[in-house]
């Protein structure tokens, strides 16, 4: 929605109808909430300020490389509530006290220039950002051209002796295109409409091309090729303790042909690409620096991908390929996954591919846990799926030869286990719970065997749920977070909660585990450990919002919270309810985030997003002390409403 619909109402009646607009479809809020009234604000009005006039971009920075091509979203203050403020010509509503948030056109030139005026004062600012170029620039369709930067693959990469590599080069559309390797081979690229995509707001964006088309095809890796513009030798075909690799390097690169009618360009693949054989893959150790000493395995190479294998220090990986700064690694047969080099140790070219068996499983009965051991002859690769009342454990290059399994002293929260080898190279094994999954620990004993910790629900006192309990409270960042137009940050904000949440619990009977009590700086890969080392058996992590770029916050903010473990999500349900009751801005769900608090697994953990700072009347209501409270309530109302419906004798 343009700004434009709204400019011609006041500010506190155009605040509240975005903001309350969405709240007909949150859930009924319990007993213990207070009970909306329609139409009661759900944030107090926004005070007046009467000071200076002077205009301060809070967002987009100077200098900033936007994201956005066509609209975007710019907010800051005018010092002052009785200010008029146009941007590119375009009226700007100000709030009571000087804030004011717009979603206008982005500026080809990339120049904001910002005009306010109060009390006879007229005061003027630019703001110059860089405006995106399009993934692919427009060609002139007279003129035969390959795009620059198109090719792929480019940079390194490694594959096994006759896999298959895909070429991908955008040019004129209409053309024939085809890839001439360093022997002369040569195979034809098919052309096909370009799709432009990207990740958007909780949302992927795609866009059809007209202008350009793309050309596809793969070829059998058979030969090394030195790329033109990557003279760096593919890390896997390395000699031992030589950076040179082997002499095969040809005579010629391998070119990109596009031709039409009579004229034909040419562009050389850069990439240097390595071969290895079938026969003798590379082995890797997991000997990784980070503090939880867990390298983490993705479906693609490269940064931003969403983590889905966490492979302790120790586990041995068979390495069949190289990206960039990523390997890939089989699992099995048909699975593959990409972990950083950093996280691994390359074995000596020669060591055998990790294989094993699986023996003897066994149940011991904790106070807190089930400790359940599986016997191994190598530290193979693993995978935990837990579900709402058990876990499977997926055991890669494994073949199981379990002919006893213990359960140990009489326990019912165990309450069978049992094991299948779908394909010659998985062993997976189930275990099934009597009472819902509270949360779980892996990795290797001394011996190289596998220790799975599984958590039972804690015994919960029904007339005071919380005594006793042991609670994580996390306020989020710094470093980095959101900021609001009059330059409250998130760091500020979520501490003023946490400040005010820590001491409820703490009276009601709960032991707290702080994570960032103050305005020092904690590492966010820390966060998790210290939860965990704290032995919580509950963990929240307080935040507030921000938008990524090209998104309209009149029309998408709101409420969410954020889980990554099924075991959590029953927790994050209770936390939106609340917060919901108690704010009454949009609901926008519980969603499932690749997040560094979210994805412990010792115990439910979830991050609240209860707010966008960029709103000026959030913004405003967040310096609140009377909001802060209610905030922090809505947090505890949750957490003893998910404890209570948790509750075990």
């Amino acid at each position: 929605m343009h700004p434009g619909s709204r400019r011609q109402l006041p500010w506190r009646v155009a605040a509240l109808a975005a903001l309350v607009g969405g709240a007909a479809c949150a859930p009924a809020a319990p007993p213990a909430a207070p009970t909306p009234v329609p139409g009661e604000p759900a944030l107090p009005p926004v005070p007046r300020v009467t000071g200076a006039l002077a205009i301060d971009v809070v967002y987009p920075a100077e200098g900033a490389t936007i994201t956005a091509r066509d609209s975007n979203f710019v907010f800051g203050s005018v010092g002052t509530g009785d200010a008029t403020l146009t941007i590119n010509g375009a009226p700007v509503q100000v709030a009571p006290n000087g804030a004011w948030l717009a979603f206008l056109p982005v500026p080809q030139d990339g120049v904001y220039s910002l005009n306010a005026t109060a009390r006879g004062e007229t005061v003027e600012e630019r703001r110059t950002v860089r405006v995106p170029a399009r993934a692919a620039a427009p060609l002139d369709a007279g003129r035969l051209a390959i795009v620059q930067g198109s090719i792929t693959p480019s940079g390194i990469f490694t594959g096994v002796r006759g896999e298959r590599v895909a070429v991908r080069v955008r040019g004129t559309p209409g053309a024939r295109a085809t890839l001439v390797l360093p022997d002369g081979r040569r195979v034809p690229l098919a052309e096909q409409q370009v799709v432009e995509r990207e990740t958007a707001f909780m949302v992927d964006r795609a866009e059809a091309r007209q202008d350009v088309a793309e050309y596809v095809g793969s070829f059998a890796l058979d030969t090394p090729i030195m790329g033109t513009d990557t003279p760096a030798v593919p890390m896997l075909t390395r000699r031992p303790g030589h950076v040179e690799p082997r002499e095969q390097r040809p005579a010629r690169p391998a070119v990109i042909e596009l031709a039409r009618g009579g004229e034909t360009v040419r562009a050389p693949l850069t990439a240097s690409i390595g071969v290895l054989e079938e026969a003798a893959p590379r082995v890797a150790l997991v000997a990784t620096a980070r503090p939880d000493s867990t390298a983490i395995g993705r479906k693609l190479p490269g940064p931003g991908q969403p983590f889905q294998w966490f492979f302790p220090n120790g586990t041995l990986l068979e390495v069949t390929g190289e990206s960039a700064d990523f390997l890939r690694v089989r699992l099995a047969r048909e699975m593959h996954v990409w972990v950083e080099a950093n996280d691994m140790r390359l074995l000596p070219p020669g060591a055998p591919a990790p294989r094993g068996e699986v023996g003897t499983i066994e149940v011991r009965p904790d106070a807190e846990f089930a400790r359940v051991s599986f016997s191994m002859t190598e530290r193979l690769p693993y995978q935990i799926e837990p579900g709402e009342r058990g876990l499977t454990v997926t055991f890669y290059g494994a073949t199981g030869r379990t002919g006893f399994m213990g359960y140990g002293r009489t326990d019912p929260f165990v309450e069978r286990v049992w094991w299948e080898q779908p394909a010659d190279d998985l062993y997976r094994v189930h275990l099934e719970l009597s009472q819902p999954l509270w949360g779980f620990q892996h990795g290797w004993d001394r011996g190289g065997n596998l220790e799975l910790r599984v958590r039972r629900p804690p015994r919960i006192d029904p007339a005071n749920p919380l005594r006793g309990v042991r609670i994580a409270v996390d306020a989020g960042h710094p470093p980095g977070g959101a900021i609001g137009p009059t330059r409250l940050t998130e760091a500020e904000a979520n501490l003023a909660i946490t400040r005010r949440l820590v001491p409820m619990l703490q009276r009601a009977g709960a032991q707290v585990i702080e994570i960032r009590p103050d305005t020092a700086v904690v590492p966010l890969i820390q966060r998790p450990i210290i939860a965990t080392e704290g032995d919580a058996q509950l963990l929240v992590s307080v935040h507030f919002n921000a938008f990524p770029d090209g998104v309209n916050p009149f029309v998408n903010h709101g409420t969410l919270v954020l889980f990554f473990w099924p075991h959590s999500l029953e927790f994050g349900r209770h936390l939106q309810r609340e917060i919901l009751a108690e704010l009454r801005l949009p609901d926008r769900g519980v969603r499932f985030q690749d997040l560094a608090l979210p994805r412990t697994t010792w115990m439910p953990s979830v991050l609240t997003e209860t707010a966008f700072m960029m709103i000026p009347e959030v913004e405003a209501a967040l310096r609140d002390p009377g909001v802060q409270e209610r905030i922090a309530r809505a947090h505890f109302r949750a957490i003893e409403s998910f404890l209570r419906d948790a509750l075990t004798p």
